[in-house]
C-alpha cells in the first residue's frame, strides 16, 4: 500500500496507494429583491417558458482536443483520451453508500492488485458504521498506521502512504480525490480497472446516510469531527476511463521532483518514507470504448500553470476542468441544479450563468454558508458577488438554499447536473483556485440510454435518476412522486421543504456588508488565486 496525504501546515496535500498482495440564513425574502444596473428584473418564475429539447450527444457536452490542448498551454495530454465511451458508472448521492460499495470492492480485490487513493485528508474510520460502530477515528495516524503495515509475506508488497506538497502557493492544496483499483497484469479484451471520483474523502466525518439522521451512530462510532451531518456524493467507474483516472495518480506518484523535501520539512524534522516508482497500468483492453456501460466520460482536470514542477505530465498546468464548466452552463437549455461547498465569485462562471439564465426555466444552488474563518478570508463577500447579481435580475427563476445552522449537516457537493442530461462530478468546488490552481480532478458524464420525461422531452437516463434521488434527499418526497413530476414542479418542493420545520432544508440569503471593501484584490489572490497563463507558442492562456 502505497499513500500520500495532505498535512495539517502551511502547505497540505493527500495522495494515498495501496499495493496489494458564516453567512446568515434566513426565512423567504417578502421584501421586494435589488435590481441591476438598469433598474429592471426579470419577474418570470420558468413557468412561462416552453421546455426545450436538450442536447444529447457526448460531442455538443465535452470540449473538443484542440480545447483541452489550449487549456494546457499547447502541450497535449499523455494517457488521457479526448473522451471515452462504454463505461459502467454508479452513482452516490449520500456517503454511506459509497463506502459500503469501496469495503465491497476492497473486499475483492487479488494477489498482486494495486489500490491507489489521493484525497485531500484521510484517517482510520469505520466504513460500515452502522454495521460495525466500533471504530475509533485516529485522525493523522493514519499514515504511520499504514507504513507500520508488515510486507505481504506472499509477494512483498508493501503499503506507503506519503504527504504531497508540491503545490505552487503556501495556502494551495493537492485536492484531487481518487480511488483506482488495477490488476498487475490483464489479459482480457474487456477488462478495465474500477476507479472512484467525486468528493468523499477516506476520512471522519464524511459517512451518513440520505435522511441524515444518524447521530448515535455516528457518534458510536466516533465518525464526527467537526460536524454533525454530512452531504456529498461519488462516482464508482468500470471502463477504460479508470485508466486515465489511473494514470492522473500515476504522474504524481512517478514524478522524479520529490514531494516534502524542502527547508521547512527539514525544520519541522518531518521525512515521508522512502518508495519506488509504480509500473504503468497493464491491461491489453482498449484505452477508449468497452462494452462494460453505456456513459461516456470526459476526464479533466486541473493543474497549476505556475508550479515548476509539474513538467513531466503539466508543464504548462492544465484547466480543461475550467473550460468544460463553462462549455456546459452555456449548453443548458431548460435547468441547472448545483450542490456546491462554496458558490463563490468566478466571474467567467457567472457570465456563463447570466448568459443562459433568460432563457432557462430555474438555476436550483444549494451551498454550505462560510463558517468564521471563511468570512475572514473573505469568502462571505465572495459568495454575495456570486449570487447577488443573479437574485437580483431574475428573484424568481434562482432559488437558493442550504441546511438548518442547527443541525449542522455539512454541504460539501462539487456537483453540477444540467437538462436531466449532463452531469459534472468531482473534487473541483466553486472557486477560483479549484478552477486554475489546485489540483482537481472531475469526471464528466453523458449517457447513451436515453429516457423520455414528463415535460415531453427525451434526457439522458443517469442523470434524471442522480437528479431525482438528490430530490429525495432534498424535499423528503419519494422517488415515485418526484418521477411522475414535471422538473418545474419537483422544483418547486425546495420552497415546500424549505418551509417545513421538520426538514433540513432552509432558504439562503447573502447581505452586502461595509467591510467587504477592506478585502482587496491581492487579498484574494493569497485565499482563491486565479491564474492565468500566456504562452506565445500555443495560442492559448
Amino acid at each position: 500500500m502505497k499513500m500520500t496525504i495532505p498535512r495539517r501546515s502551511a502547505k497540505f496535500a493527500l495522495v494515498l496507494i495501496w499495493s496489494i498482495a458564516q453567512t446568515e440564513t434566513k426565512a423567504p425574502q417578502t421584501e421586494a429583491p435589488e435590481t441591476d444596473e438598469d433598474g429592471s428584473a426579470d419577474l418570470s418564475d420558468g413557468t412561462d417558458i416552453e421546455v426545450e429539447q436538450p442536447l444529447l450527444k457526448p460531442t455538443d457536452w465535452f470540449i473538443t482536443e484542440q480545447e483541452i490542448l489550449s487549456s494546457r498551454g499547447g502541450i497535449p495530454r499523455d494517457g488521457l483520451e479526448t473522451y471515452t465511451t462504454g463505461n459502467n458508472v454508479t452513482v452516490y448521492t449520500v456517503a454511506n453508500e459509497f463506502f459500503t460499495a469501496v469495503v465491497d470492492d476492497f473486499s475483492a480485490t487479488k494477489e498482486g492488485d494495486r489500490v491507489m487513493y489521493s484525497g485531500w485528508d484521510t484517517c482510520i474510520i469505520p466504513f460500515e458504521a452502522d454495521i460495525d460502530p466500533t471504530g475509533a477515528k485516529t485522525g493523522f495516524d493514519a499514515r504511520d498506521a499504514i507504513n507500520a503495515i508488515p510486507p505481504s509475506p506472499i509477494n512483498g508488497a508493501k503499503a506507503v502512504f506519503i504527504f504531497d506538497d508540491r503545490v505552487p502557493m503556501a495556502a494551495s492544496s493537492h485536492h484531487q480525490k481518487m480511488i483506482v483499483i488495477v490488476a498487475n497484469k490483464s489479459t482480457g479484451k474487456d477488462e478495465h480497472p474500477i476507479s472512484y471520483v467525486g468528493g468523499i474523502d477516506l476520512t471522519n466525518d464524511r459517512w451518513d446516510n440520505i435522511y441524515h439522521n444518524t447521530s448515535a451512530i455516528r457518534e458510536a462510532a466516533n465518525i464526527p469531527y467537526r460536524n454533525k451531518g454530512w452531504m456529498d456524493a461519488h462516482f464508482r467507474i468500470h471502463g477504460p476511463a479508470s485508466k486515465e483516472v489511473a494514470n492522473t495518480f500515476l504522474d504524481r506518484w512517478n514524478s522524479d521532483y520529490l514531494p516534502c523535501e524542502g527547508l521547512e520539512d527539514n525544520l519541522l524534522n518531518f521525512e515521508n518514507p522512502k518508495y519506488d516508482k509504480l509500473p504503468p497500468v497493464d491491461y491489453a483492453s482498449s484505452t477508449t470504448t468497452s462494452k462494460l456501460g453505456k456513459q461516456n466520460i470526459q476526464i479533466v482536470r486541473t493543474f497549476s500553470c505556475e508550479y515548476e514542477h509539474y513538467k513531466e505530465f503539466a508543464p504548462r498546468g492544465e484547466q480543461s476542468l475550467f473550460l468544460a464548466r463553462i462549455k456546459a452552463l452555456k449548453n443548458a437549455k431548460n435547468f441547472i441544479y448545483i450542490e456546491d461547498q462554496y458558490f463563490i465569485y468566478v466571474p467567467e462562471l457567472l457570465d456563463a450563468l447570466m448568459e443562459v439564465l433568460p432563457k432557462i426555466r430555474r438555476l436550483i444552488v444549494l451551498v454550505q454558508p462560510p463558517d468564521a474563518l471563511l468570512k475572514a478570508s473573505g469568502y462571505e463577500k465572495y459568495l454575495y458577488e456570486m449570487i447577488n447579481p443573479m437574485k437580483a435580475k431574475f428573484p424568481n427563476k434562482v432559488q437558493i438554499y442550504t441546511t438548518k445552522k442547527e443541525l449542522d449537516i455539512y454541504i460539501h457537493t462539487k456537483l453540477v447536473l444540467i437538462d436531466d442530461v449532463y452531469v459534472s462530478l468531482g473534487s473541483a468546488n466553486w472557486n477560483r483556485r479549484s478552477m486554475t490552481s489546485d489540483s482537481e480532478l472531475d469526471a464528466n458524464v453523458i449517457d447513451d440510454e436515453t429516457v423520455e420525461s414528463p415535460d415531453g422531452v427525451t434526457v439522458l437516463k443517469l442523470a434524471r435518476d442522480m437528479r431525482i434521488r438528490k430530490f429525495v434527499e432534498m424535499t423528503g418526497l419519494s422517488y415515485k412522486k418526484l418521477d411522475a413530476m414535471k422538473f418545474i414542479d419537483a422544483a418547486d418542493q425546495f420552497k415546500v421543504a424549505a418551509a417545513d420545520e421538520s426538514l433540513f432544508l432552509t432558504n439562503f440569503s447573502v447581505k452586502d456588508h461595509a467591510y467587504y471593501i477592506t478585502f482587496i484584490n491581492a487579498f484574494r489572490h493569497q485565499v482563491d488565486p486565479q491564474e492565468t497563463c500566456s504562452f506565445s507558442d500555443s495560442g492559448s492562456s
